[in-house]
C-alpha cells in the first residue's frame, strides 16, 4: 500500500478558548476525500492547515511525509499544494485563460529574467501552460469564453475557473472547499465531470468539503465525517450517510427517512 500524501497527526487548533480541532488524526491518500459536517465543525480549517494559511496548537501536518508545520503557503504550493476557496480568488481584470495559467507557476523554472528578456525556453514554458490551461477550460465547458475577463463570469463559473486554475500547476494534492455552492445543475455537472475524467485513474489527492451529499456520493470513494473537531466516522459514503452516530450529530433525524 503506497505512503498516504496528507498525514494529520494528533492536530489540536484552537483560536483563543475557542478549540476547533482537538485531537484530529486523518490519512488521505490518492483519489477523492469527501470531508463533510456541520457548520462549525473545523472543516475550512483543516484545510488550511494544510495549505499553511493557519499554524495547528499541536501536533503535527506532513505532506509527501515531510511537515509542513511554520511552512507558508507560497512554500506548501511549490510542494504541489492546490487549494480553492469559499469565495472565488480570481482576478477579475484578467480573462478566464490567464486566470488559469496563474496557477502554473511550478512550471516556470526560468525566473524571472528568462522572462524579462524573453529568452526562448520562457517563451516555451509559457506556451504550454497557455496550451494545459486551454484544455483544462474545454473540459470544463469553458473554452468557448477562454478570452473574456473573469469578472464577467457567474459565481458558479468563476468557482470552475479556481479549480482549473488548481489543476494547471499538475498538483500531488488539490484541495477544493465546497466547490459546488452557487453552482446550477448545468454548472454541477460541468465540474463533476471535469473533475472525474481528468484525475481518473490518476496519483494525485483530492479532498472535498460540500454540503451536496449527492455530489460527494458521485465523486467519493471515501467520506470522513468532522463533528466538534474530531472525525466520528469514516468510509464509503452509503455507509458513513447510514451511520446513526452521523445521521444524528449532521443529518438530522429525518434524514434516514426522506432517503
Amino acid at each position: 500500500m503506497s505512503a498516504p500524501l496528507v498525514e494529520i497527526d494528533d492536530v489540536r487548533k484552537s483560536f483563543g478558548g475557542n478549540v476547533v480541532l482537538d485531537e484530529l488524526v486523518l490519512e488521505i491518500g490518492a483519489g477523492f476525500t469527501g470531508l463533510i459536517g456541520p457548520n462549525g465543525a473545523g472543516k475550512t480549517t483543516c484545510l488550511n492547515l494544510i495549505s499553511g494559511y493557519v499554524r495547528p496548537t499541536a501536533g503535527d501536518v506532513r505532506v509527501r511525509g515531510a511537515s509542513v508545520v511554520g511552512a507558508r503557503p507560497q512554500d506548501i504550493a511549490a510542494r504541489g499544494v492546490a487549494r480553492t476557496f469559499q469565495t472565488p480568488r480570481v482576478v477579475s481584470a484578467l480573462s478566464a485563460l490567464e486566470n488559469v495559467m496563474l496557477g502554473g507557476h511550478r512550471h516556470h523554472r526560468r525566473g524571472h529574467l528568462a522572462e524579462l528578456f524573453g529568452l526562448g525556453s520562457a517563451r516555451r514554458q509559457e506556451a504550454a501552460v497557455r496550451a494545459r490551461a486551454h484544455e483544462l477550460l474545454d473540459r470544463f465547458g469553458l473554452a468557448d469564453q477562454a478570452q473574456e475577463p473573469a469578472a464577467a463570469f457567474p459565481i458558479g463559473s468563476q468557482k470552475i475557473i479556481e479549480v482549473a486554475r488548481g489543476l494547471v500547476n499538475e498538483p500531488h494534492l488539490l484541495l477544493l472547499d465546497e466547490p459546488a455552492a452557487g453552482l446550477g445543475a448545468e454548472d454541477v455537472e460541468a465540474l463533476v465531470g471535469g473533475l472525474d475524467g481528468y484525475l481518473a485513474g490518476g496519483t494525485t489527492a483530492v479532498v472535498i468539503i460540500e454540503h451536496d451529499l449527492k455530489l460527494i456520493s458521485r465523486l467519493c470513494p471515501r467520506v470522513a465525517v468532522l463533528h466538534f473537531g474530531r472525525i466520528i466516522a469514516d468510509g464509503p459514503p452509503a455507509e458513513v450517510l447510514d451511520d446513526a452516530v452521523v445521521v444524528e450529530a449532521y443529518l438530522g433525524a429525518g434524514f434516514a427517512t426522506d432517503r
